[in-house]
């Protein structure tokens, strides 16, 4: 079987979850024999796929130029959506009329894209429940969850600690930006006066400044390879990823797999995946955020959740879904 994967040019340079979602997909995809090439040219000869998977429906412009092409070649496509409306999730005083016209028009295309692909493959009921709702399609979908590698369960706390000198710590991992919210949490720590460990790329470097005008002694990791995450998670105490929404933030499941208590937001398909095994908050309350960060600094680390997400949440499985899906 010989699939090409259509996704975004900038997928390795600029890091984010669909990339490591995009990553492993086709990491263990290759493992059960499944030939993947990679494209970001919209003009790309499709004749010797036999089915194309497309990726990412947020940054939908590119998205749909590789839809388009995969329409004139009369392929087969799949569609891993990583969709949630993020227009209805931006704070109002940060919503900009511009911001909401441009959402709209994209809409347009998603809208296209949904109902003109074979088989949409979201990552929870809640995400497909989301794009039914909002563009009316009726296709064939299947629910492909998202997926962590069994490395984070293998992370070594002594690595972290033996350098920076602090465990138990606070920790957040993603991209540093007002999606996710790291200014509660570095506001939340510095009252609390609990170590706060941010990890991942700069997105808004305005916003970066004001998390340390607001907690001077963060501790921040810029440049961590992927390889070095499951020890850093291992040493912390909390992962909390308080974003307006998360579908469900690959981050939480690696954390979650390495044993950390996990505080997430309420918002998006968390709850579907978490179940009872998380501290939900509301992104937009201060006070909730930091009693439910302070609960889990409290409480003991327990494997509840490791063993959870060992059974439902590896690559290997996932790949397994997708695989059928491909077949049928």
């Amino acid at each position: 079987m010989k699939v090409l994967f259509y996704t975004r040019g900038d997928y390795q340079k600029n890091m984010a979850g669909d990339t490591i979602q995009f990553l492993k997909t086709k990491e263990y995809l290759e493992k059960l024999g499944v030939e993947i090439s990679v494209s970001h040219n919209p003009h790309e000869d499709l004749s010797p796929y036999d089915l194309i998977h497309l990726f990412n429906t947020i940054r939908v412009q590119e998205t749909y130029s590789f839809f388009k092409n995969a329409c004139y070649y009369n392929k087969k496509i799949f569609l891993s959506p990583i969709f949630w409306n993020y227009i209805d999730y931006i704070p109002k005083r940060q919503k900009g009329a511009m911001e909401e016209i441009y959402w709209d028009e994209s809409d347009r295309l998603r809208r296209e894209i949904f109902q003109g692909v074979d088989v949409i493959l979201p990552s929870s009921i809640m995400e497909m429940r989301e794009i039914g709702n909002r563009f009316h399609t009726n296709k064939h979908y299947e629910i492909i969850p998202n997926g962590v590698d069994p490395l984070f369960a293998k992370g070594r706390a002594e690595d972290f600690i033996s350098q920076y000198k602090i465990k138990d710590f606070l920790l957040c991992v993603g991209r540093v930006c007002k999606h996710k919210n790291q200014l509660a949490l570095a506001q939340v720590a510095k009252e609390l006066d609990i170590p706060f460990v941010m990890v991942g790329p700069v997105n808004h470097l305005d916003y970066y400044h004001r998390c340390l005008r607001v907690n001077p002694d963060l501790i921040y990791m810029p440049n961590v390879d992927h390889q070095q995450l499951p020890s850093i998670y291992k040493a912390a105490k909390v992962h909390a990823l308080v974003s307006w929404y998360e579908i469900p933030g690959l981050v939480s499941l690696e954390a979650g797999l390495a044993g950390c208590n996990i505080v997430t937001t309420q918002e998006g398909s968390t709850k579907e995946y978490f179940k009872d095994y998380a501290d939900y908050v509301d992104p937009h309350n201060i006070q909730d955020i930091k009693e439910k960060v302070s609960q889990g600094m409290m409480r003991e680390k327990n494997d509840a959740l490791k063993n959870y997400i060992s059974q439902h949440y590896l690559w290997n499985y996932v790949a397994e879904r997708i695989f059928q899906a491909y077949q049928q």
